[in-house]
């Protein structure tokens, strides 16, 4: 039979069952053509690590057990030795027919040992095997079977170029409640924007726009968007808040209409699935990437500035923090409204629309190269790399890293087991507070990869653990690790720091490479996640005794450095975990360097200590409540350049309000930059009376907050609650809209308490100046002009501004 010869790259990978057994199933793109291949030679197994050592394959083999008239019975077993915390053991690997049959044979084997790798997802358990990642690229051998490409063999490849291609949308839907209901309000606006550059806007309604294409009715406007979907033929689906709301919406209108909703690329019906706390959809055959969940990822990683000061990711801030413009906007409770009324405002209505596909492609283009990077790292799917945190996309390279280093995975833990590890927190990082004051002439060193680096140096390992071993590396709380062999978590971390290391080489040489840029930020972010993994509570390869020795290294390391900068004649203002803030005095910037470098020359050689910049002045505040002791994580500097880098103030947090957190930035600039302590009293008098006055627009004065949890949850009333509570019981939002959102609220004229004074920002008609002038203005700014020797009272006071 002549054999087939594929080089691409893996779109979708899941399984199918075919005759009683699973098989594997791939989606494979080389060059514009897609290819669907289907792996029989791959079984679903697990091991056993038997408690009675004479126990030999046959009696394994022949296990059967009857469920529900159906036999589970074993394929295969052979005979291997595979390192377990650091010692060879000789296990049993168990194929079976269907990944369903593993969960009840693995439990039957627990009879005759412990159990390993049984948890693992099935396609999952593919990629680690084969050491394939999806979107890196493979080579295939295959043969046709039936008219089925059937893989002879499939290794990873280096494929250049074939890039996903992409489909951006969004839908507009009928609102006359304010809410829409999927069971009784259609969708009436279906935009779109291709990787080609095609963009429509489908609706129901002649409009006079070239982009716009007319239906008959719902069930035609969503058939053309399956229809658009299967002649683009997209690689990935993408939209915004998409897997909680747009597909499941289309999908529940187009069984209402009796469409089938098959955008995939096999005839089945997408689905919905929870993954932890985040929504996903699994669209067969292609991606379904949220840019929503993608945008929170970015944030919580730190992987883009430009998110660190928006206060709620909308589609439309996410787009104006990333891009810097401004899309067109439509009130979302008055769609119905226009809609019904038509004319031009449907017109305009078709423009915003379209402008929130054009703005998510823009978005998609300047976030999913990250995404496309970490996927390939951590040998993941694109659409899993979507929907995981760090912590998961760590375990995910652990994981294969464990199966090419011949190494049993660790089981998830029980719930149990976690409950136990929350009860016993690990000691944090070494913090120096600041005390409070304005200082000038500031040199700050961070050590490159503090915990990383530690990691490596010191194997630091569950399998390096050692009581009586000879050599050994021992921490400062007195852990100890063997030096060798090296764990298979530092191992993995070396590679991921040396490939980095390239990467920034190549870069510096070639820096309009976005995607060299994507790889060293996704290299960065999967290094830096390792410490936090060791010590998370759900991880396969959690060591409260690695994590601890970790912190405890970088304790260490931190307060020497600091001595030997007190020797060297510098005062020591601040540090925390990594970094430390040295004032100079008299000290030049050759000295400074000087004692950079001797103090790198008696560091481990995979750690660094590093000059972050020269800073000409800096603010650092006090404790809420406190006299004299400064607060950690909260401090203004600026560079001699004129950058100004601001941690831990009001400005970079969500739950202050615009106004207050605009007002401690502009006094930070005024003594920052222009060193006047009269211009920064002078912008705080001004907002203080522009509140009085009533001339503050309310959107600068909403405050934005998340209901993580069920509303009858909640033991106190909080504002956001109380606001919450109040748009449910008018009827202005449903339930399942606030809860788990991020919603903004403002502090009204009408109750008596905070809380019954607070509505939602769409909601709200004026806003109470008292409470934004002592509990927004002044606690924002007072802390640092207190520092210029300004009291509380003296702010207060002044000519007619009573509360200044």
């Amino acid at each position: 039979m002549a054999g087939i010869a594929l080089e691409g790259i893996i779109i979708d990978i899941n399984y199918v069952t075919a005759e009683g057994r699973s098989v594997i199933r791939i989606t494979l793109r080389q060059g514009s053509e897609i290819h669907t291949l289907y792996d029989y030679s791959f079984y679903p197994y697990f091991y056993l690590l038997p408690s009675n050592k004479k126990l030999d394959e046959s009696a394994v083999a022949g296990i059967r057990i009857l469920d529900n008239n159906d036999v589970i019975e074993v394929h295969g077993v052979s005979r291997r030795t595979m390192s377990l915390a650091g010692r060879d053991e000789t296990v049993f690997r168990i194929e079976v027919y269907n990944s369903r049959h593993v969960p009840k044979l693995s439990d039957k084997m627990r009879e005759f040992g412990a159990v390993y790798e049984y948890d693992i997802v099935f396609w999952k358990r593919y990629l680690i095997d084969k050491g394939i990642s999806p979107l890196a690229g493979v080579q295939v051998q295959a043969h046709d079977q039936d008219g089925k490409l059937v893989v002879d063999e499939i290794k990873p490849a280096k494929v250049s170029g074939g890039e996903p291609s992409y489909i951006c949308f969004d839908i507009e839907t009928y609102n006359p409640l304010g809410v829409p209901r999927p069971e009784v309000d259609p969708v009436i606006m279906i935009s779109y924007v291709t990787s080609g550059g095609e963009h429509k806007v489908l609706t129901t309604k002649k409009i006079d726009r070239d982009f716009v294409v007319q239906l008959k009715d719902e069930r035609e406007l969503i058939q053309a968007f399956i229809d658009v979907v299967k002649k683009t033929d997209a690689d990935v689906i993408a939209g915004y808040n998409s897997s909680n709301f747009d597909l499941p919406y289309l999908q529940k209108r187009a069984q209402k209409n009796r469409v089938p909703f098959d955008i995939t690329r096999y005839g089945e019906e997408p689905k919905g699935e929870h993954h932890g706390l985040i929504e996903a959809f699994r669209i067969p055959g292609r991606t379904n990437a949220d840019i929503y969940n993608v945008t929170k990822f970015v944030s919580v990683v730190g992987a883009s500035e430009k998110l660190l000061k928006i206060n709620r990711f909308t589609l439309s801030e996410v787009y104006r923090s990333i891009t810097g413009d401004t899309k067109i906007m439509v009130e979302k409770p008055n769609i119905w409204q226009i809609w019904d009324r038509g004319g031009r405002e449907l017109e305009e209505f078709a423009d915003y629309s379209l402008s929130d596909s054009i703005a998510l492609s823009k978005l998609y283009e300047f976030f999913m190269p990250l995404e496309i990077e970490i996927a390939k790292i951590s040998g993941s799917s694109l659409g899993e790399a979507t929907i995981s945190t760090a912590g998961q996309l760590v375990e995910y390279f652990l994981m294969r890293y464990a199966c090419s280093n011949n190494e049993l995975i660790p089981d998830k833990p029980e719930e149990n087991e976690i409950g136990l590890r929350l009860a016993n927190p690990i000691e944090g990082a070494y913090v120096k507070t600041p005390e409070a004051g304005i200082y000038d002439r500031i040199v700050v060193f961070d050590f490159r990869g503090l915990y990383p680096s530690i990691i490596i140096a010191h194997n630091i390992d569950p399998s390096a653990l050692c009581k009586g071993c000879d050599d050994y590396y021992e921490a400062p709380d007195g852990t100890r690790f063997r030096k060798s062999p090296a764990g298979i978590i530092p191992q993995a971390l070396k590679v991921l720091i040396a490939e980095r290391a390239e990467v920034k080489k190549a870069y510096k040489k070639d820096p309009d490479n976005q995607t060299l840029a994507a790889r060293s930020s996704a290299l960065k972010i999967l290094a830096n996640s390792f410490y936090g993994y060791l010590g998370y509570a759900r991880s396969r390869w959690y060591s409260r005794d690695c994590a601890a020795a970790v912190t405890a290294f970088g304790r260490a390391y931190l307060t020497k450095t600091m001595t030997e900068a007190e020797a060297a004649g510098f005062r020591v203002i601040y540090g925390d975990t990594d970094s430390q803030f040295l004032q100079m005095g008299s000290k030049t910037k050759d000295d400074a360097l000087a004692l950079l470098k001797k103090v790198n020359g008696t560091l481990p050689q995979s750690m660094e200590l590093e000059l972050e910049d020269f800073y000409t002045r800096g603010v650092f505040v006090g404790k809420r409540g406190g006299e004299g002791a400064g607060a950690k994580k909260k401090y203004a500097l600026l560079s001699e350049s004129g950058r100004i880098k601001i941690r831990g103030f009001e400005l970079v947090r969500r739950d202050w309000s615009f106004i207050a957190k605009d007002t401690q930035k502009r006094v930070l600039e005024a003594i920052l930059k222009d060193g006047s302590k009269e211009k920064a009293v002078a912008i705080v008098k001004d907002v203080v009376a522009r509140l009085k006055e009533g001339k503050v627009p309310l959107k600068e004065l909403t405050i934005y907050t998340q209901l993580r949890k069920r509303i009858e949850s909640y033991d106190a009333t909080s504002p956001e609650l109380a606001a919450a509570r109040k748009a449910i019981a008018t009827g202005f939002r449903r339930r399942d809209q606030v809860e788990g959102a991020t919603i903004g609220y403002v502090i009204t004229r009408h109750g008596d308490s905070i809380s019954e004074k607070a509505e939602l920002e769409d909601m709200a008609r004026d806003y109470d100046p008292d409470y934004y002038i002592n509990h927004q203005i002044l606690p924002s700014t007072l802390k640092i002009l207190k520092e210029l020797g300004f009291s509380e009272n003296e702010l207060k006071a002044g000519g007619s501004q009573k509360r200044l």
